[in-house]
């Protein structure tokens, strides 16, 4: 990763507990958002940003998210994220100055914050 850039990942995770005197079991298993948050905090428009299921040994690469049109400098969009199984992702993205990727874990909720 480029020194100075970073890609923060906030993902807000939240437990619920059954209601007292409820007689149905609560499952704990993670499970991936179903959207996230991107929010550019740098000076530069981003021009392209996926998450992608990286491809394994039998399996192609399937993006689970992208933003539709580039983001300016201090905006935010939501991403749907579809097709997901796991939690660990991969995250790839090009601002008009550089382009970078880092792993992301969306179990519980997403908000990714891009900044400098």
């Amino acid at each position: 990763m480029r020194n100075g850039f970073m890609i923060a990942a906030v993902v807000a995770v939240s437990l619920w507990a059954p209601a007292a005197g409820a007689n149905r079991a609560v499952s704990l298993a993670p499970a991936a958002a179903g959207a996230v948050n991107l929010e550019n905090k740098r000076r530069v428009p981003l021009l392209d940003f996926r998450i992608v299921l990286p491809a394994g040994d039998r399996t192609p690469e399937i993006v689970v998210a992208k933003l539709e049109k580039p983001l300016g400098p201090g905006a935010s969009a939501s991403l749907t994220v579809t097709g997901v199984k796991g939690c660990r992702f991969q995250a790839r993205w090009t601002f008009a100055d550089f382009a970078d990727a880092g792993d992301v874990d969306l179990c519980g909720g997403g908000r990714i914050i891009l900044v400098d």
